[in-house]
């Protein structure tokens, strides 16, 4: 009984404090149920980072059941609109005798903007930018990043793959990882509760 008695006046503390689980709360009005968010339209040349987007939005909002997603506005309180505006790339690191890139940084720049079927703006960030760092070249590989500790890629893999395919492939990874980033902090600035 004193075990039952003891947990409970520590969920007391921790709600006292406005301390919440993730996904156990909102800021949205309450009779905002459900969003419809449609394909994230797209200003630059990186085709795919439309699907990685929307797919990533979609599933970042699922994810916690705060709101549900619908297809169509008729059935949505609000819809969720995402731009891309801008991809870049911006040299991180450079070998010191050639100054061949071994790691940039892509950045993507975005416009969202969360609005009641009337009109209300629920939220609005025009100029939200994520970095992430990306391996250029097959022939320096940088293995102090967490990303590359992390990956599935070994030594053995590493030695299979030209610089093309490389490069190509840790920057799909890099734009996946920059689309779950994007979902979570238009997620967590449009729904989830300031602590």
């Amino acid at each position: 009984m004193r075990k039952i008695a003891t947990l409970l006046s520590a969920l007391l503390i921790l709600s006292g404090c406005g301390y919440q689980f993730q996904g156990g709360g909102s800021i949205l009005p309450p009779d905002v149920k459900s969003i419809q968010i449609p394909i994230v339209q797209n200003n630059t040349a990186e085709v795919a980072l439309t699907t990685l987007m929307t797919e990533a939005l979609r599933d970042r909002f699922e994810r916690f059941g705060v709101v549900a997603i619908v297809e169509g506005a008729a059935q949505s309180d609000a819809v969720l609109k995402a731009r891309i505006t801008d991809v870049k790339k911006e040299t991180r690191n450079v070998t010191s005798n050639t100054d061949t890139a071994l790691q940039y940084d892509l950045i993507v720049t975005m416009a969202a903007e969360l609005k009641r079927n009337n009109g209300a703006v629920l939220y609005r960030n025009m100029n939200l930018r994520v970095i992430r760092p990306v391996g250029s070249t097959s022939g320096v590989v940088v293995t102090t990043s967490a990303d590359y500790a992390q990956g599935g890629v070994d030594s053995g893999t590493l030695g299979n793959l030209g610089s093309r395919e490389l490069s190509r492939g840790q920057e799909q990874e890099a734009y996946a990882q920059l689309a779950d980033d994007v979902a979570k902090q238009i997620y967590d600035e449009a729904v989830a509760p300031d602590f």
